[in-house]
């Protein structure tokens, strides 16, 4: 798992790389690139991915639904909402080492975790929809922090990664989750 999403990272950052490239040229400089996709590089990898090479941006409401659903819901504590676009199906393998699977569980978690909290603010640092074009699969990733209080007053501060898959459905039926705790000691 954790090559899938080594895979999913590297593809997701030169994608966004490639991405960023285009829009720094500026139209009037290039006349033609405004009416043609300037031709991708035909790049050999060092090696060959277990998952997939074979990745282009995709649709961005995926990002926006995750950002909504497990971000700002979780934020705001509106935990109810979030079940609506979880498939039934979902298995998440979570930060800490455990997992989760269907949607019934994985809100009895998130309910019972965030009820620990009685503040939550989130950052997003960035959000990415990827999609696999031989895998015909979408991705989802975010790059985030959280800053927790507990229902004692005692703060904590955490980065996250998560990446999300997208079904043909267009629900969540896949997370995979790591966090680096940012608390001083």
């Amino acid at each position: 798992m954790k090559k899938v999403l080594l895979v999913l990272t590297a593809a997701a950052l030169f994608a966004a790389c490639n991405d960023s490239k285009k829009e720094e040229t500026k139209p009037a400089e290039t006349p033609a690139a405004t009416t043609a996709e300037t031709p991708k590089p035909d790049v050999k990898m060092p090696y060959v991915s277990a998952y997939s090479n074979a990745f282009e941006l995709g649709n961005p409401a995926y990002a926006a639904m995750i950002e909504q659903g497990s971000w700002k819901d979780w934020e705001t504590g509106s935990l109810d909402n979030m079940k609506s676009w979880l498939a039934d199906t979902i298995m998440a393998f979570n930060s800490d080492n455990s997992m989760t699977m269907g949607s019934d569980s994985m809100m009895a978690r998130w309910k019972k975790g965030r009820a620990t909290y009685s503040k939550v603010i989130d950052t997003i640092h960035a959000a990415l929809a990827i999609y696999s074009t031989d895998k015909k699969e979408n991705w989802v990733m975010i790059w985030a922090k959280e800053i927790n209080t507990n229902l004692k007053g005692k703060t904590d501060t955490v980065e996250l990664m998560e990446t999300w898959r997208i079904n043909k459905d267009g629900k969540a039926d896949m997370l995979l989750q790591y966090d680096r705790a940012t608390r001083k000691k």
